[in-house]
């Protein structure tokens, strides 16, 4: 990962330097801000995000807030009212977020919507909705298809089509 001073984005004035209080210990780090701003790449060891939007986004923290994003890869990703398409991380927390496509190590969803999960360890909270889950269930957890459900819904799509199309080269050969 870079250093905060090497933030890009595709407007140079939309990201900015704070001090960031961070850990169990709450240090002072230094940080990198994107703050009712659009930018296209983003790449910070910490970054927080309010009311902003990012096509990419790399960072070994991420704290995001009211905010969008196309991709994210981080070590420890807070995502908290927001969305983004694809998360790859070590560790993260959704809470009230949409995200499309999750893999994680370890995952905490707490009133969010994710359609794809994979992580190894799972933590749901509050009225969470996981739509298909790859890795192991929890108490919480009810997925629209786990793996095993998946692979029996494509075994059964898969001979469906098959059927159909023995039966349609059956009817156009006969013409």
């Amino acid at each position: 990962m870079t250093n905060p001073e090497n933030a890009v984005a595709a407007d140079p004035n939309a990201t900015s330097k704070i001090i960031l209080p961070t850990g169990p210990e709450r240090n002072p780090v230094a940080a990198t801000e994107l703050l009712r701003a659009e930018a296209r790449d983003v790449q910070a060891n910490e970054l927080t995000m309010e009311r902003s939007g990012a096509e990419t986004i790399t960072a070994e923290r991420l704290v995001m807030t009211n905010s969008g994003a196309r991709t994210v890869e981080a070590r420890s990703a807070q995502i908290d009212n927001s969305g983004i398409l694809a998360v790859k991380s070590e560790k993260a927390v959704f809470q009230n977020a949409t995200v499309v496509a999750v893999a994680t190590s370890e995952a905490r969803v707490v009133r969010g919507n994710v359609f794809l999960l994979k992580a190894d360890e799972v933590t749901v909270e509050g009225d969470a909705r996981i739509g298909i889950l790859a890795g192991p269930g929890c108490n919480g957890v009810k997925p629209m298809l786990d793996v095993k459900g998946a692979l029996a819904l494509g075994a059964g799509i898969g001979t469906a089509l098959a059927i159909l199309n023995a039966l349609a080269r059956g009817i156009f050969k006969r013409r």
